[in-house]
């Protein structure tokens, strides 16, 4: 598994809850804040380090990406998935904001502010047509084996 899928795996399922526990153990938010803060830093800079990466990154989707995969593929300097791919931004059915780059990247990255807005506020599914027609995707494969 390549380090940075490892790195937000571990930000998703350890670092949630000892966040969780320091609300609840520590009596001063604002060092529970500055956490906080340190936490979406980390995350925010591990996917950007993608970005910002001197060598071409590919990413290749098939099945779903949802919520920060989409942030972490919006960095990618080619996007390739099968036929069965398809993406949403999660993040609002859980009452959460896309941090970690999506309201930033995807404008750029589809070049339609109202699509993305539309994805953003209602987190519907795009199929692999459609984003391949908007322009998210260069190519679409009949399968992931290609």
């Amino acid at each position: 598994m390549p380090k940075l899928v490892r790195i937000w795996l571990r930000l998703d399922f350890v670092d949630s809850t000892s966040l969780t526990k320091c609300f609840e153990e520590q009596s001063d938010i604002a060092r529970c804040c500055n956490t906080l803060r340190k936490t979406i830093k980390f995350c925010q800079d591990s996917i950007t380090s993608l970005e910002v990466c001197p060598k071409p990154v590919i990413s290749a989707i098939h099945g779903a990406c949802v919520g920060g995969g989409v942030d972490l593929i919006a960095t990618a300097d080619i996007r390739l998935c099968s036929s069965d791919a398809w993406f949403q931004v999660k993040e609002v059915d859980i009452g959460m904001a896309a941090d970690v780059g999506t309201l930033q990247r995807l404008p750029r990255v589809i070049g339609s502010d109202s699509l993305v807005r539309e994805l953003c506020y209602t987190a519907r599914k795009m199929l692999a047509a459609e984003a391949k027609e908007c322009g998210f995707v260069s190519k679409v494969y009949d399968s992931r084996e290609r």
